[in-house]
């Protein structure tokens, strides 16, 4: 009693909350427009990190969607070629030159992002960052054939 099912799956935690919020509550239009492209942006390169670890062929996929994607947005020029650098980055799976786009980009949405935003992006800015950022991670094979035990 009191431990977790052996077999269970854990809940998935969205990291995003406050950004997903902000957009929301943004008026249609310009500010809701960016900030729905900052939580894009900042979902796809969280797919860098554990435990999702994209690969490459499905980064390169997602990244050139985000782009066309983002292009029907209206959001600013300096912003989406601060975004443009960032899914050049994800594609090449660089953590450190996602860091700094990263980084940019909230720079950039200063204006539209409340702290609680701000302080998620800088979360995500920091792991990307950790030691190691600059090496691709790849995450182990998953062994399909599970055992009973």
């Amino acid at each position: 009693m009191g431990q977790p099912i052996r077999y269970a799956l854990i809940c998935p935690e969205f990291r995003f909350k406050a950004v997903l919020a902000l957009a929301g509550r943004a008026p249609i239009g310009g500010e809701r427009e960016i900030a729905l492209a900052c939580l894009q942006v900042a979902r796809l390169c969280a797919g860098l990190l554990p435990p999702y670890a994209l690969t490459t062929e499905v980064m390169v996929l997602r990244a050139e969607n985000t782009r066309q994607w983002l292009s029907a947005l209206a959001i600013p020029q300096g912003m989406r070629t601060v975004a443009a650098r960032i899914l050049e980055a994800l594609a090449g799976l660089d953590r450190a030159r996602v860091a700094e786009g990263l980084a940019d980009l909230v720079i950039a949405a200063a204006v539209q992002l409340d702290e609680a935003s701000r302080t998620e992006m800088d979360g995500l800015i920091t792991e990307l960052s950790a030691p190691g950022a600059g090496e691709i991670f790849s995450a182990p094979p998953i062994d399909v054939h599970l055992q009973a035990s």
